[in-house]
Formats: C-alpha cells, sequence, structure tokens
C-alpha cells in the first residue's frame, strides 16, 4: 500500500478500526481495503492522496486515493 494509506491504515489500526474487506475495484481501482468502522478523523492530504465523501449506504462514507489505491470505511 502508499505510505500515505499505510499511515492512515495504521492510525486507524491504532485507535481500534479493523478491516473489513479488501480486493479490487475494477477497472480503477487495484488495491481496495474497507475498514469496518469510520475513520476517527479527517487526515491531512499528502502529495497524491484525494479525499472524497462518498455517503452511500451501498457503497462506503469516506474514501481515501492514491492512483489505483483506495481506502475506505464503512458507516
Amino acid at each position: 500500500m502508499a505510505a500515505p494509506l499505510q499511515a492512515i491504515l495504521d492510525a486507524e489500526f491504532a485507535h481500534g478500526n479493523w478491516v473489513l474487506d479488501t480486493g479490487a475495484w475494477p477497472p480503477d481501482c487495484d488495491v481496495f481495503v474497507l475498514l469496518a468502522r469510520p475513520f476517527c478523523k479527517r487526515y491531512p492530504l499528502a502529495a497524491g492522496l484525494a479525499y472524497e465523501a462518498i455517503d452511500d449506504p451501498h457503497y462506503w462514507k469516506v474514501e481515501y486515493r492514491h492512483g489505483r489505491q483506495w481506502l475506505a470505511c464503512a458507516f
């Protein structure tokens, strides 16, 4: 996982969050990680990191993207 996403993932693990699902989301995403709970905070955007609030219960609440890697959280 890209370093900016790994840093968020590590912080979330430290706050007790856990991975609910992994996989890919073709055609735009090669690595997809969905966390079980909402992110504990909004993280600053490092170079190449994007943030989007999806807010669709059929998908997920929020995502961070770096290239073709996505880190998202459930509701």
